[in-house]
Formats: structure tokens, sequence, C-alpha cells
């Protein structure tokens, strides 16, 4: 059932995911957060990998933050919707979120980055 439901997914994905691995701080509120590890990314979403605790929380939106690997640039924010969360082989967690906000600007930044590693 797994298999299937990953599959069909797959399928529904718009965008082709690269694994890409830089630090994403995910934003719950003013003062809760917590620092999660990008697992892979795609034009309209990222997985992230993190482990429970303070700032992980159960949220259906959380604001995103994340710095491009060598971009030098200002961090890239964005609100995510959680679409699943999953155990991985090791015990962390995995979440996959969809991008829901980003500004023009950054979204050109990222798709530009996206790009670039997926080539």
């Amino acid at each position: 059932m797994t298999d299937i439901r990953s599959r069909r997914a797959m399928e529904k994905r718009k965008s082709t995911r690269t694994n890409v691995q830089f630090d994403v701080e995910h934003i719950l509120g003013e003062s809760e957060s917590c620092l999660c590890l990008s697992h892979d990314v795609s034009r309209g979403g990222i997985q992230l990998l993190g482990t429970p605790g303070f700032g992980w929380g159960k949220p259906r939106h959380v604001w995103l933050s994340f710095s491009l690997p060598h971009s030098g640039e200002q961090p890239i924010r964005a609100l995510g919707e959680l679409r699943y969360e999953r155990e991985d082989d090791s015990g962390a967690r995995l979440r996959g979120y969809r991008f829901k906000y980003m500004s023009p600007r950054e979204r050109c930044r990222f798709n530009a980055f996206i790009d670039q590693a997926a080539s």
C-alpha cells in the first residue's frame, strides 16, 4: 500500500526533487523554532529532516527560513504547508512541506538555485 501511495505522489509532483542539504529554521512562532536539515527540495516544496522537541509541534503551516548554499545572500523565508510526516530509517522525522508563499524575488532566486542544482 505504501509503495502505491508513494508512486501516486511521485506522479502528482509538478517538479523534480533534488537532493540538496542545507540548514532550515522551522518557525512556529516568535519564540518557538528549531533547526532542521533539508533532505530534498523542488520548486514546489521541501522535505525536512528533524527531531521532535521544542519548535517541532504539530503545525499545519510554519515559516521556513534558509540560506541557499554558496549564495552569500539574505535568507529566503517561505510559508510552508505540512503535507506529510513520517519516520526515516534512523528514527528521525521527515516532514514534507508545500510552499504556500514566497516573495517573488525570493522565488526567482530559489528557482534559479533549484535549476542549477538539478543540472
